[in-house]
């Protein structure tokens, strides 16, 4: 795997590569590595010539400093990851402002999705997210980007990104991958303790007690009732069902839709999401 720490130097690399090299999948993540990220880099690894992997965490999409503080950073175990899964590249930047120096002005306008829950909930967020995510598109120049679905939301902002800018790129969405037990694989997960992560759990058996209860028409009270759960072992923010399509809230389902179950709460000081399609 080759290493790089500017954005110079792996576009020289990329520039001279021979033509039959020119298919490129790439995975950006924030580190911390786990096997949700690995499951994107196989896919990548299926579908490209060249996978390219990003390490960095963004501080333009963290509201919280504490949080971005907090986050986990664990580069020499996740160089070793990327080896043992024959990923091509990484970019690891030496620094936030070798990402963001050649970063030209852009507007866009991203509609409702970016407004509602995390939109809502974390000022700002997404407007770091794409500010990021097309820098380093610009400096990876792939054919297909994979992001995991449990970050559903911003999931779908990419792709607006990528259909209002008119970006030559396919935006892959990869399966949640969960662990045993069913919560969630985050990299946010190394924050907990033993007992925490078990008290984590509740996320995920919410969002099975919803899609297990759902039924056509009001689901005020079904949602009351998975917040309460939630409240019992961890803090929650929020718990709420969107159209897949639109992201538009909604407490009132009807036949032929399509929705996803969203939740967000706090174990401890560790923010957790996660989601899960409701069937009707």
């Amino acid at each position: 795997m080759k290493i790089f720490n500017t954005q110079d130097d792996l576009k020289k690399y990329l520039a001279d590569l021979p033509q039959n090299k020119k298919s490129i999948g790439f995975v950006p993540t924030m580190g911390a590595l786990h096997q949700g990220h690995l499951s994107l880099i196989s896919q990548a690894k299926k579908e490209n010539d060249l996978v390219i992997c990003s390490i960095f965490v963004n501080p333009t999409q963290f509201n919280d400093a504490k949080d971005f503080e907090n986050y986990p950073h664990t580069h020499l175990a996740d160089i070793k990851v990327l080896e043992d899964v024959h990923c091509d590249i990484l970019y690891l930047p030496n620094s936030v402002e070798d990402v963001y120096k050649n970063e030209t002005g852009f507007s866009i306008d991203l509609g409702e999705i970016s407004t509602v829950m995390e939109g809502a909930n974390r000022p700002g967020h997404f407007d770091g997210v794409v500010r990021v995510v097309k820098l380093l598109f610009e400096i990876t120049t792939p054919n297909k980007a994979y992001f995991g679905l449990k970050d559903f939301q911003q999931f779908a902002i990419i792709k607006k990104m990528v259909s209002e800018l008119n970006l030559p790129i396919e935006i892959v969405g990869c399966p949640i991958i969960r662990e045993e037990s069913g919560l969630a694989m985050s990299s946010r997960n190394a924050l907990l303790s033993k007992k925490e992560k078990e008290d984590a759990l509740i996320l995920n058996e919410t969002l099975r007690f919803l899609q297990k209860n759902i039924k056509l028409g009001d689901i005020s009270k079904l949602l009351e009732k998975g917040l309460k759960m939630l409240a019992k072992k961890s803090k929650p923010e929020y718990l709420t069902i969107a159209e897949t399509e639109s992201l538009r809230v909604t407490t009132h389902l009807k036949k032929g839709e399509k929705y996803r179950a969203f939740v967000v709460s706090k174990i401890g000081n560790v923010r957790l999401i996660d989601n899960m399609e409701i069937f009707i």
